[in-house]
């Protein structure tokens, strides 16, 4: 097992710090990390508006009349119906940010352009006008590919100083508006030419290619089943040898997640059967304590536990693991780099993607509503909000009894290890203690 950890340091650790480091990869993990404020704030309309009580539902109907509903539909489709305006702007402002850039002008090119390559919806009596079709999550991965070209393309201008100057006392605000003129003319041409291009085609628009030819494939595979196994798998065999994987793993197929995540919104919305299974809270309800469900092993050390070190570092990290903070059992106890405790780790998030996802799928657990809530929400209370009834806390408890029994055979061998230990420094310390009153008579 050693010989595997060794093995896993030397071809995990490159990969992951050329990902940590990778400036593209960080832009889209940051971008949408400033979203999520947004998206909570939505998701707190659309609770007001769906919250599955019948009683409350009536209340409010009785009090604001037939069309309450569509007053909080508001602020959800001002956040969830216009994420890829959000991420347009924002990828390419993060992104030149790293590379030192005029961020905001960076920023605005790549709102410019994106909603030049968005098409326009022909409205009877009004002409054609941009609907939210491609503006919400659809159009998330082409917004997330025109701000990245867009800052290389602002980029490339930058470095070889193709920029109009200004005379010596100009304001800063004007020297930049100034030097953004030339890139963004490009910018915006090359934006519209493209849409002529694709125009030709059979696809009509960019949005549409790279929907169906790109995004469509890696959303399928994202957010399957199997897809859900390798993304708990990659973020715990990372952590297996120290790195902090959760939102670099998470950068790669949250905008696959989000986008199922509105889906099951607007379905909420109109009263249909929600039509996902994994969004990003559908993972939220299994990391219970955080990575490797630590929660389970918590709950094991709580009953189980004999030795001083494992009750203590049980209890440091009880406070924080309720609220998915699990440092102190990772580093403490160690389950990192350990090759007893890196077993459970690795297998009780998988085993409990699979319970979780079989009960979703055969309808003993509702689906993920889609309402956005901050990580440290405490297990169980999670669950319900996730799903909207009891059935997301009851599969929780279970999953989480599930995984104490998994972690149970291994927390005991560490443990009667640690008591072995505890033990035969007690009985040196009692022989000292007894040599020493020997010596004093």
């Amino acid at each position: 097992m050693s010989k595997l950890i060794e093995i896993l340091e030397e071809k995990l650790v490159p990969v992951a710090s050329w990902i940590g480091s990778n400036k593209h990869i960080n832009g889209i993990r940051r971008a949408f990390i400033l979203m999520m404020p947004l998206l909570m704030i939505g998701s707190i309309f659309l609770m007001i508006a769906a919250f599955p009580l019948p009683a409350y539902q009536k209340f409010m109907l009785e009090t604001f009349g037939p069309n309450w509903k569509s007053v909080l539909d508001i602020p959800v489709d001002a956040t969830f119906s216009l994420i890829a305006v959000y991420v347009a702007f924002l990828v390419a402002q993060q992104l030149a940010n790293q590379y030192k850039l005029d961020s905001i002008a960076a920023g605005l090119l790549s709102l410019a352009s994106f909603l030049i390559l968005t098409p326009l919806t022909k409205v009877e009596g009004v002409g054609s006008v941009l609907t939210f079709n491609w503006l919400g999550s659809k159009g998330m991965f082409v917004a997330m590919v025109i701000g990245i070209f867009t800052v290389s393309i602002f980029r490339f201008f930058v470095n070889r100083n193709i920029l109009i100057k200004m005379p010596d006392g100009v304001p800063p605000e004007v020297i930049k508006s100034f030097e953004a003129l030339i890139p963004g003319t490009v910018i915006l041409s090359l934006a519209l030419l493209l849409r002529l291009v694709m125009m030709n085609t059979e696809y009509g628009t960019i949005h549409d290619f790279i929907y169906k030819m790109l995004a469509l494939p890696l959303r399928a595979l994202g957010t399957s089943f199997i897809g859900s196994l390798m993304t708990v798998f990659a973020i715990s065999i990372l952590w297996s040898v120290g790195i902090n994987s959760g939102s670099m793993v998470n950068g790669f197929v949250r905008p696959f997640w989000l986008e199922n995540q509105i889906d099951n919104i607007n379905a909420l919305k109109e009263g249909l059967p929600l039509p996902h299974i994994i969004t990003e809270q559908f993972f939220d309800m299994i990391w219970m304590g955080g990575a490797g469900a630590t929660l389970s092993l918590l709950l094991a050390v709580g009953i189980f536990a004999k030795s001083r070190h494992i009750k203590s570092v049980g209890a440091i990290g009880a406070v924080p693991g309720i609220f998915n903070i699990n440092e102190p059992i990772l580093f403490g106890m160690p389950i990192i780099l350990n090759p007893i405790m890196l077993i459970p780790f690795n297998v009780v998030p998988l085993v409990m993607v699979t319970t979780q996802y079989l009960a979703m799928s055969i309808g003993v657990v509702s689906k993920p509503l889609g309402v956005a809530f901050p990580w440290p929400t405490p297990a169980v209370i999670s669950g319900f909000l996730t799903v909207g009834d009891l059935s997301g806390a009851a599969i929780q408890i279970v999953n989480l009894i599930i995984g104490a029994m998994i972690y149970l055979p291994f927390l005991r061998i560490i443990d009667k290890a640690s008591k072995y230990e505890e033990d035969k420094v007690a009985e040196f310390e009692k022989e000292e203690e007894l040599n020493k009153e020997l010596k004093s008579i």
